[in-house]
């Protein structure tokens, strides 16, 4: 872990409570000079890479979320650097597999505060990513 933080990584999901995250991302940026690394994960539970219709379903999915991505990060990211990722896969899993390879000094990412049920059934990106995460977490709700 390095401080002042380079490498930030900020998971977005494109509701407003992600966009905070961002928010609160690009200002820890500014103050320490670091890039933001802005990460959507279209989640995916299973391999789809022998479906043709899904892959190519999935490609363009991938296509319009980058476009989506670019435009909030020239919104949100303006004084700052930052880069794009996109990848397939479980959020948690793939975030936490992100961090380990850029590696990141901080991971500024959302959790929605779910309770009770939702939570059961749902379980929490965040906490799953606390559990794992290479690096400091800072989870905003």
């Amino acid at each position: 872990m390095a401080f002042p933080f380079k490498r930030i990584l900020a998971p977005v999901d494109f509701d407003s409570s992600s966009l905070k995250g961002l928010e609160l991302a690009a200002k820890i940026a500014k103050q320490s000079g670091a890039t933001v690394f802005v990460l959507h994960i279209v989640p995916v539970d299973m391999d789809v890479s022998g479906m043709p219709d899904y892959v190519n379903l999935i490609k363009r999915q991938e296509s319009l979320d980058r476009e989506k991505l670019t435009a909030i990060a020239k919104q949100h990211l303006a004084d700052v650097k930052w880069k794009i990722l996109d990848r397939l896969g479980e959020p948690a899993h793939v975030i936490d597999e992100v961090a380990k390879k850029l590696p990141a000094d901080l991971i500024v990412m959302v959790t929605h505060g779910r309770r009770g049920l939702a939570r059961l059934i749902e379980g929490s990106i965040a906490e799953k990513v606390l559990r794992n995460a290479p690096c400091p977490v800072l989870a905003v709700r």
